[in-house]
């Protein structure tokens, strides 16, 4: 008999080496046609974010040297985010993204910037297929107009809960509802649009309809801050649920018979 995979061991979001990190920051450097660097604050809005063109790295310590990209004000003035903490994400190809942070220079003397990295560097990949399953220490809640759910799972491209049969017309296939309020890792999220987008009927131990319905949630146009965050905090969870079966596993081996 196969073992069952558990989709919490699905991670996208993983640690990367300063070694793996520096290889893929020398030939994002050395393209020419390279995808910019995509510069922010915690909790800025998405029409706050920078781009930036890598031209160096330097990976003993590790810092990332880069030009501006955009308004000519800032080429010549320096960034507003300059001599603050900053986090980054690093294009590497399609749907793979490497993120960390860390103190943000300007250097006026060449009209350049570096960021010498202070954080963990987590490359990710196919942000929409993973799900993060609630539990009593991962509760995840999902309000819609005024009533609130309590969901069976998250990802960053939606979440699920459970409905009585006779409440499914509220949530058939494709129906729209706006602002929407997530509540995961004790924060609440702003989601601005959700679609029902299935509906399964639950069974009971015998194979029998139960009366009630999983309604699967799709999110729509978040923000560019609630997706990252969003994808950090879940990619954390899962991390931690990982490291906590693996713990438990090595203690079981250590008291159990001998």
């Amino acid at each position: 008999m196969t073992e069952k995979k558990d989709p919490n061991k699905k991670h996208y979001f993983q640690p990367v080496t300063p070694e793996d990190f520096a290889e893929s920051m020398q030939m994002q450097c050395s393209l020419e046609d390279a995808d910019p660097l995509t510069i922010w604050e915690k909790g800025e809005n998405e029409d706050q974010a920078e781009l930036y063109i890598a031209v160096e790295y330097f990976p003993h310590p590790k810092i990332i040297k880069m030009k501006p990209t955009g308004k000519l004000v800032t080429k010549i003035t320096g960034s507003q985010k300059a001599g603050k903490q900053v986090l980054i994400k690093v294009p590497i190809e399609d749907k793979i993204n490497y993120f960390t942070g860390g103190r943000f220079k300007f250097h006026p003397e060449d009209l350049t910037y570096s960021l010498e990295i202070q954080q963990d560097i987590f490359k990710s990949q196919q942000r929409g297929n993973f799900r993060l399953n609630a539990s009593a220490v991962i509760p995840i809640q999902f309000k819609i107009d005024d009533q609130v759910f309590e969901a069976l799972d998250i990802s960053i491209g939606g979440t699920s809960f459970i409905i009585e049969d006779a409440n499914k017309e509220r949530f058939a296939k494709g129906l729209l509802f706006k602002e929407c309020t997530l509540r995961f890792d004790r924060k609440n999220y702003y989601i601005p649009l959700a679609q029902v987008a299935v509906l399964i009927p639950m069974m009971d131990a015998d194979g029998k309809v139960n009366g009630k319905i999983k309604v699967g949630i799709s999110f729509k146009d978040l923000a560019r801050k609630t997706e990252d965050e969003l994808y950090i905090k879940i990619s954390t969870e899962a991390r931690g649920e990982e490291m906590k079966k693996k713990f438990d596993t090595v203690l079981a081996k250590k008291t159990g018979p001998t």
